[in-house]
């Protein structure tokens, strides 16, 4: 009977041994398969780490070409800017400004400038403006051209010849501009022409000074920027 026991008892410390044994080897392989779990994790979160930061290095690096490439073309702009300003600078400075705007010069000619009341022929003032403007294009020769005509809203004379509305008025004095450009030496296939009729006022006022304004002819001259089209993916 004692025999019986104490193999009984041996045969339950052998099976809580056996069972301690599997408890162990199960907290183990959970143990193992946890620490990979993370190792991988933090491969993954290192891989992604690597990439944000290429990807924050490629930004930067495109910002910083953007950025010189904006320079540039403000550089371009100013440059071109201050020599058409030489050019004009013996006109009256109340009929003509040069500015910067969206990335091109406006050169606007005022209509006392340039023409009679209702006429579309360049006056001998006129002439010899565009001809100092042309020789300032002439050495700009990536810079393209387009002459537009405004009228203010008053009705063009009934009887003009070869008008009937304001329309045909710009129209006929963008092309005598350009016409007086071409045949001082500027390539006509740098130059487009276009009229506005009374549409695109500057000044949207009922008084004299409103109308003067907007009766004008504005040469917008549009520089080559297609390396700053590259750099920002732009097909020019």
């Amino acid at each position: 009977m004692k025999f019986n026991f104490v193999k009984a008892s041996s045969s339950l410390v052998l099976c809580a041994a056996l069972l301690a044994s599997c408890v162990s080897s199960k907290k183990y392989e959970d143990l193992k398969a946890s620490k990979e779990a993370l190792e991988r994790e933090q491969a993954a979160s290192k891989q992604k780490a690597d990439e944000l930061a290429t990807s924050l290095k490629d930004r930067e690096q495109k910002l910083a070409e953007m950025e010189r490439a904006m320079n540039e073309q403000q550089k371009i702009l100013d440059n071109l800017r201050n020599e058409v300003n030489n050019a004009l600078k013996g006109f009256n400075q109340g009929d003509l400004s040069v500015s910067v705007r969206d990335g091109k010069v406006y050169v606007s000619l005022s209509d006392k400038l340039l023409f009679a009341t209702g006429s579309t022929k360049v006056n001998t003032e006129g002439q010899r403006a565009l001809n100092q403007l042309v020789d300032v294009l002439k050495k700009n020769q990536e810079v393209g051209i387009m002459v537009e005509g405004h009228t203010d809203d008053v009705p063009v004379a009934k009887g003009t010849a070869g008008m009937q509305d304001n329309w045909d008025l710009s129209v006929l004095r963008a092309t005598e501009i350009t016409r007086l450009m071409a045949n001082k030496g500027l390539s006509p296939d740098r130059v487009t022409s276009a009229g506005r009729s009374f549409y695109q006022p500057v000044d949207t006022g009922r008084t004299a000074t409103a109308k003067a304004k907007n009766r004008r002819t504005e040469i917008i001259l549009t520089p080559d920027f297609s390396e700053l089209y590259k750099i920002l993916g732009i097909k020019s």
